[in-house]
C-alpha cells in the first residue's frame, strides 16, 4: 500500500500522517519501491519516533486498515505528550472522532487518554496538570449545542474519556491539529 506524509507548510509543527497501514514514510522513501525497505526521515520540526507509531499501530489493532490518523508530539522531558487523532468509521461519530494521549516512558510511549467526541482544531495549552499539559479540544455535533472548547486535563493517570460540559473561556495555547491537517483517504 501507499503510505503518505503530509507536513503543513505554514504550521509551526511538521505533523505526519498515515495510510491505512499506520506506517509513516517521507517523501523520499515513499518513491522507492513499493516492495522495498522505506527509511523514515522525519520532518525537521517534528520526529515521527518508530516506537510511538509501533504503539498506534497496536492501539489501532484490527482496525488500522481502515483508520487515517495524524500525531503531534509536544512539549520535551516529563511534559511531553503525542496526540494521535483517529479518523474512521470506527472512530468518529456525529460529535467528533477518538484523540489518543500518549507519553513516552523508558521503554517505549503508553497511552494515558482516549478521548471520545473531539472535533477540531485541538489545542495544547499553556497550562499543566500533574505534570502533562492540558488540551484544549472542541466539542460539538451529535445534536447537541454550537461548537464550543473544552479544557482536559490529566489526573495523574489518564485523561477523562469524554469532554466535559463546560466551555472553556481565555485560555492561551497553540493550535495542534486542524482538519486541514487531517490526511485524505487512500484512493
Amino acid at each position: 500500500m501507499r503510505l503518505f506524509l503530509l507536513a503543513l507548510a505554514f504550521a509551526p509543527l511538521a505533523m505526519a500522517g498515515c495510510s491505512p497501514t499506520g506506517q509513516p514514510v517521507s517523501a523520499a522513501a515513499e518513491s522507492e519501491a513499493a516492495d522495498g525497505p522505506a527509511t523514515v526521515a522525519p520532518p525537521a520540526a517534528s520526529q515521527m519516533d518508530p516506537a510511538l507509531v509501533a504503539k498506534i499501530t497496536e492501539i489501532l489493532g484490527e482496525d488500522a486498515a481502515g483508520t487515517r490518523w495524524i500525531s503531534v508530539v509536544d512539549g520535551e522531558g516529563e511534559g511531553r505528550i503525542a496526540l494521535v487523532y483517529l479518523v474512521g468509521m470506527t472512530w468518529c461519530g456525529s460529535g467528533g472522532c477518538n484523540l489518543l494521549i500518549l507519553r513516552p516512558t523508558e521503554t517505549g510511549w503508553e497511552q494515558v487518554g482516549n478521548v471520545s467526541r473531539v472535533s477540531t482544531p485541538v489545542r495544547v495549552l499553556n497550562t499543566a496538570t500533574n505534570g502533562l499539559p492540558d488540551i484544549g479540544v472542541t466539542v460539538s455535533g451529535g445534536g447537541g449545542p454550537p461548537a464550543y472548547e473544552v479544557k482536559m486535563s490529566f489526573d495523574g493517570r489518564s485523561y477523562p474519556r469524554f469532554p466535559s460540559a463546560d466551555p472553556l473561556i481565555d485560555a492561551f495555547g497553540r493550535v495542534v491539529i486542524t482538519d486541514a491537517a487531517i490526511p485524505p483517504p487512500s484512493a
